[in-house]
């Protein structure tokens, strides 16, 4: 027993020991104290040893007030002899902190004089890293959740391992540079200056938004991306959006090399919203320009030569990274539709519209709008024109798999490689109900005329009636999987019975509101407030070109009788009557404008 006392009290003792040893005993004065003997083994005067000698440890801080946020830094007091030119060739962190005259510091008298002086600027301003942390994890900002590890030096442990090695490099300090060294002619930047051109080079422009450098509308804005987020978020969203976001639209820029990817990274980083150097004036010009005139600079346009426009086309289609969403022959970005034969399915006009306004042609179209020049647009336009070399079709699967795969999917459910990008959704083949609602004719009519305002395109150079039916009958035996059955015709009127009038359309409109927002929306965008639940989705009843393209029977049919397969009921059976479907379609047909083009128009 007493023994067990015996020992029990030396663990108690031991353990207390160590715990009193890690309060009062920490690794900074470790490296000060071996930072003051090598010193004064260094000294050259009796002066300089004696006070050297009279130094103790302590917590060395520096109160940085300007650059943004005050900062509060005490890497000194690890990094000791960071300002000391003695201890050059030592091992951190008692190595001198490099100097260098292309980060302005100049000899004078034989002696370098720092041109950021840590006094004024501490270390965080330019590395990042928790300034107030006096351990190398804290300092460092090794944990997960610390905002600012160091730049390209600490990883953290929840980092992809396979990303890491290009998370760090010394490059990913030019993203705190550029806070203040803005200029194009500044040395120092090299990495941020290739990251800007990238960003305009590959079209990332075209999505997002940058003050003062791009104004895209479909991605996030990044002004401040490099202030919300870590190298490694930005670097992952570059290099494999959906990793991040499942639902991302992003698409992945094979064409990237890891140090192009690297160096748009460090240029993102670099965008904190408001630059140190930046004056109130300067962020007004820069937000009334809009980028438009960088953006113009940046992309480099293309003098066009009339007698070589398709082939210069052919390689703006590649320099301007379009197989980063679309197929075109063995590249596919697995976004957008295949350009492989465009030429047999869209004119010119169609074409070089879409290319200028891709929603002036497709409603609900994702593609940006580009800031090519408009012998640019026409080049590209020449070169897609001439894309006439029809795929091998000799069965009916092999028509399938070529033409309707990517949209409607290998299972015919509607859920193809590009489908999440489409909208309205590709229609699902296995819904037995809906496939055998529909006539042949109307059928055949979607297969080789396409449905205009959607991306169902006219396949009808490609395939004729027969192929059209051939194709259809392997759907039938492959998807929905019943023998084909002819809808009974329906009771509908061949044009609406209801004149269009303010109160025609005013009866249409409560009519709507009362049946239809639910789903449709109340501005009848297909965003009403079920729409999140209901697959596919419903019908944008502001996308123009479909609404000019369905005649009045289609729509009687489809409100009265509703559209099986989806979530459109019968409204027959809720009580409306030719007269109510009537002011409903004069409603409708009221707010979409006359169409300009469609892709079977074949001028605009």
């Amino acid at each position: 027993m007493r023994f067990a006392l015996a020992v029990g009290t030396f663990l108690i003792l031991v353990i207390h020991g160590v715990i009193l040893y890690n309060q009062f005993s920490h690794k900074w004065e470790v490296h000060q104290i071996a930072y003051f003997n090598q010193a004064k083994a260094m000294a050259k005067g009796d002066a300089e040893r004696a006070s050297l000698e009279a130094r103790s440890p302590r917590i060395e801080q520096t109160v940085v007030a300007d650059f943004g946020e005050t900062r509060v830094d005490r890497c000194i007091t690890c990094h000791i002899a960071a300002d000391d030119p003695r201890f050059a060739t030592y091992q951190q962190p008692l190595k001198t902190h490099p100097y260098s005259t292309a980060m302005g510091d100049v000899q004078k008298n034989g002696k370098w004089e720092r041109r950021h002086k840590f006094s004024e600027f501490g270390c965080t301003v330019c590395h990042d890293g928790q300034g107030r942390g006096l351990s190398p994890r804290d300092a460092h900002g090794e944990d997960e959740y610390w905002p600012d590890p160091l730049l390209g030096a600490a990883t953290q442990e929840n980092w992809r391992k396979d990303f890491v090695p290009m998370l760090r490099g010394k490059e990913y300090l030019e993203a705190n540079c550029a806070q203040c060294h803005t200029g194009a002619s500044f040395s120092g930047t090299p990495t941020v200056r290739r990251g800007m051109e990238l960003f305009y080079a590959s079209n990332c422009y075209g999505c997002h938004r940058i003050e003062g450098l791009s104004d895209g509308t479909i991605g996030p804005d990044l002004t401040e991306v490099g202030r919300k987020f870590k190298i490694d978020y930005i670097y992952a969203r570059i290099k494999d959006p959906k990793s991040i976001l499942a639902t991302s639209i992003m698409p992945r820029f094979n064409m990237l090399s890891d140090p192009d990817i690297k160096a748009l990274v460090v240029f993102l980083k670099s965008r904190k919203g408001k630059n140190f150097s930046e004056t109130e004036m300067d962020r007004y010009r820069l937000r009334a320009t809009g980028g438009a005139e960088l953006v113009q600079a940046h992309i480099k346009p293309v003098a066009i030569n009339p007698a070589q426009m398709a082939k210069q086309g052919e390689q703006l289609v590649l320099d301007r990274a379009c197989t980063a969403c679309h197929k075109l022959g063995a590249k596919d970005g697995a976004i957008a539709p295949d350009l492989s034969f465009e030429g047999l399915l869209k004119t010119p006009a169609w074409l070089e519209a879409h290319f200028r306004n891709p929603r002036s042609t497709m409603a609900d179209s994702i593609m940006p709008a580009f800031r090519f020049t408009e012998d640019e647009f026409k080049a590209m336009t020449a070169y897609l024109s001439g894309l006439k070399a029809a795929p091998a079709l000799p069965s009916p699967e092999a028509t399938y798999k070529a033409l309707c795969l990517r949209c409607h999917g290998d299972k015919g459910n509607g859920l193809g490689p590009i489908a999440e990008h489409l909208d309205p959704s590709p229609r699902d083949f296995t819904k037995a109900a809906f496939m055998n609602s529909k006539p042949m004719d109307r059928l055949v009519a979607s297969v080789r005329k396409g449905v205009e305002g959607t991306s169902m395109p006219a396949w009808e150079k490609l395939l004729d009636e027969n192929q059209a039916k051939a194709v259809l009958g392997y759907i039938q035996t492959a998807f929905v999987k019943e023998p084909r059955q002819e809808p009974k015709a329906r009771a509908v009127p061949a044009v609406n019975p209801v004149a269009s009038s303010p109160e025609s359309i005013a009866r249409g409109e409560a009519t709507f509101l009362n049946r239809c927002t639910g789903c449709h929306g109340r501005k009848g965008d297909g965003k009403g407030p079920n729409a999140l639940d209901i697959l596919p989705k419903p019908r944008n009843l502001r996308n123009n070109l479909f609404m000019a393209g369905v005649g009045d029977p289609r729509l009687f049919e489809s409100i009265l009788y509703g559209v099986q397969g989806t979530a459109m009921p019968s409204w027959i059976d809720y009580g409306l009557s030719n007269n109510d479907v009537g002011d409903l379609v004069n409603f409708l047909r009221n707010f979409n404008p006359k169409p300009k083009g469609g892709q079977n128009a074949g001028t605009i």
